[in-house]
This record gives structure tokens, C-alpha cells and sequence, in this order.
């Protein structure tokens, strides 16, 4: 299991919606692993609120997992490692995916994702947790402050939320 992962807007949604005191994949996560996301992934969620409770749940996420930003130096970077990626694969990437890719491999990091990983997976580029890694970090039991100090009030969605 990495100890460093780059968590993806489909596992932070879904801790978003889980039941308290349900396990969700980022709460287990947390427990095994140091976990970033980037502001792309704090934008979609933030964009999909609909009320001032679930933009208080996505702050209270956010200040738990670490937060990247993107700055030149990393557009340079990225722009890389697409082109790199679209040579190499003939896939074209999104922009979303040259910086979430960009981001991943810049920074070391392994992409954390259920709906993404197949695509993710394609570029042959970066690492992106297997079934089985997902597959045992849901049978963790979260023991650590981290996982256990999200604090927030039980959601309710406008079922939008990614």
C-alpha cells in the first residue's frame, strides 16, 4: 500500500454522503496513508454544494486531507507528461486528467479513485491503486484521530454530489 496518495472527487464524494459512522474509503485511507487531493477536485466539489451544510462538510474534508495547488512550474510539468502520455498511449487526455496525471506523478503520489481507475490505469504512467489495495483498505477498521475527527453534520444532498 502506498503511504502517499492522491485522492481522486469521486472517493471525497463518497465520504461526503457516507453515513456517519459508516466506513467510507477515504476514512479508511486516512488510517494507512497521508492523503492529497488538488484544488481541481476542491472546486467540483465545492461547485456541487447546494447549501451552506454541505459547503461546511467539504471545508471540514478539506482540512484533513492536504490540498495541492498548481502554480507554472507544475503547468510546464504537466503539460510533459500529457504529451508524453498522448505519444506513448495516442489517448488524448483532458485537461482535468494532464493535471490530476501532472499532479500524480510530479508529486510521487498514487491515484486513489474507483469510477477513474480503468482510465487512469491506461495511461501507463502513474500508479493507481489496484482492486485488491481498495479492496483492503475497505476492510480496514479506521483507528486513526485523522480518520475519526472528520467532523461534520450528516449530509443531505441534492443527490448531485458527484
Amino acid at each position: 500500500m502506498s503511504s502517499q496518495l492522491l485522492i481522486e472527487t469521486d472517493v471525497l464524494a463518497d465520504f461526503l454522503i457516507t453515513p456517519n459512522g459508516e466506513r467510507s474509503l477515504l476514512r479508511s485511507a486516512l488510517t494507512q496513508s497521508v492523503c492529497y487531493t488538488t484544488m481541481v477536485n476542491a472546486l467540483e466539489l465545492f461547485r456541487a454544494t447546494r447549501s451552506e451544510s454541505e459547503n461546511a462538510a467539504v471545508l471540514g474534508m478539506l482540512n484533513v486531507v492536504r490540498v495541492l495547488g498548481f502554480n507554472a512550474r507544475f503547468a510546464q510539468t504537466f503539460s510533459e507528461v500529457a504529451r508524453e502520455i498522448e505519444t506513448r498511449t495516442s489517448k488524448q487526455l483532458t485537461d482535468r486528467e494532464a493535471m490530476i496525471v501532472g499532479m500524480a506523478k510530479a508529486s510521487k503520489l498514487s491515484i486513489l479513485t474507483v469510477t477513474l481507475k480503468d482510465r487512469y490505469e491506461s495511461f501507463e504512467s502513474v500508479a493507481v491503486l489496484d482492486t485488491k489495495a481498495i479492496a483492503a483498505l475497505r476492510e480496514e477498521v479506521p483507528n486513526s484521530n485523522d480518520a475519526q475527527n472528520i467532523s461534520r453534520e450528516p449530509v443531505q444532498t441534492s443527490g448531485d454530489l458527484l
